[in-house]
Order: C-alpha cells, then sequence, then structure tokens
C-alpha cells in the first residue's frame, strides 16, 4: 500500500480478521448430550450432519473434525477439529470439558474477538496504527535504497570492497559474531 493506510484500511483489515462462530453452533448442539456415551451418533446432531463431520479415535483420544478441516488440513477460518476426550474408548460427553480443552475455539476466539471489536471502536488508536504503518513502510523504502547505495560503494574492484564485512557489521547489515 505504500503510505496509503487509513484508519478506515486498518479497520477493514480488522475486521476481515474476526473468527466466525461456528465452534459455539458446535458446542450448542453437543449441550444436550453431556454425559452421553461418544459416538458417531453425535455427528448427526451438528451442524451439517455426518456429510461435514467426522469422529476420529486415535492417538490416545477423541476429536471431531470438520470438513474444511479435512480439505486444508486445518488451514482455513472455518476448519474446525474439536478434541471430545482423552480417550478412544466411548467414554461419556463432558461438553464443559471441552469447551474447557478446546480454548482455543470457544474462550480464545472470544477474548480474540472482543479485541478486535475494542480496536475497531478506537478510531484514534486506528489512526496511529496506521500512522506507523506508512512510516514502516517509508523506512523500508529508504532502507531498500540505502542497501543499494551501500552495494554499490562496496562492489568488487572498489576500495571499499576489502572491507565490506566489517561495514556490513559496523551499520547492521550484518550480524556482528
Amino acid at each position: 500500500m505504500n503510505g496509503k493506510h487509513t484508519a478506515s484500511s486498518i479497520a477493514s483489515l480488522i475486521s476481515n480478521e474476526v473468527e466466525p462462530d461456528n465452534a459455539e453452533h458446535v458446542l450448542a448442539a453437543l449441550t444436550p448430550y453431556h454425559g452421553k456415551p461418544i459416538s458417531t451418533r453425535l455427528l448427526d446432531r451438528l451442524p451439517g450432519g455426518r456429510v461435514e463431520w467426522t469422529l476420529r479415535k486415535q492417538y490416545g483420544w477423541t476429536e471431531i473434525v470438520n470438513r474444511a478441516d479435512r480439505q486444508t488440513r486445518g488451514d482455513s477460518r472455518d476448519a474446525i477439529r474439536i478434541i471430545l476426550a482423552r480417550s478412544e474408548a466411548s467414554v461419556p460427553l463432558d461438553v464443559p470439558w471441552v469447551e474447557r480443552e478446546n480454548a482455543r475455539y470457544f474462550a480464545g476466539r472470544r477474548e480474540r474477538n472482543r479485541l478486535r471489536a475494542v480496536a475497531l471502536a478506537d478510531n484514534p488508536m486506528l489512526t496511529r496504527m496506521a500512522f506507523t504503518m506508512n512510516e514502516i513502510e517509508d523506512l523500508h523504502v529508504k532502507l531498500a535504497f540505502a542497501k543499494k547505495t551501500f552495494a554499490a560503494l562496496v562492489d568488487d574492484g572498489t576500495p571499499l570492497h576489502p572491507d565490506r564485512y566489517v561495514l556490513e557489521e559496523a551499520c547492521g547489515l550484518r550480524e556482528r559474531k
């Protein structure tokens, strides 16, 4: 964007990151089955049913995985993989445990979205962020120009070439040993 960030563009970036509440619908669908044995019958009660969900028992736990997770290996905003129990046996469903153990989808998501809402409501902070991001982009342009100039000054055959590594270390272009 190079110097074109505004409070509005920052708000748009943040709004696009608000996480969907799909897992909340799953938790609500599981709640009536608290205390009942975990089985594939639970899949019929989830949004989308067996077409959307798979029950997996492996590596010492039981989990439900949606189609978005299976197709993208978890690399989708809609991907959900919820641990139901730390057992492969048919144990009773403990909904509060499920919510607690999958904090990423529940408490964590709620907190991240709450913070996003706070950020979106604070226009002065969004303006400061836009200014800061524009400054960073300007500095990247200046750094790229300075690196090209530096490279020309220490190029093969120039008087500074033999000392290029020392000069790079002195200005931070090369990490000191």
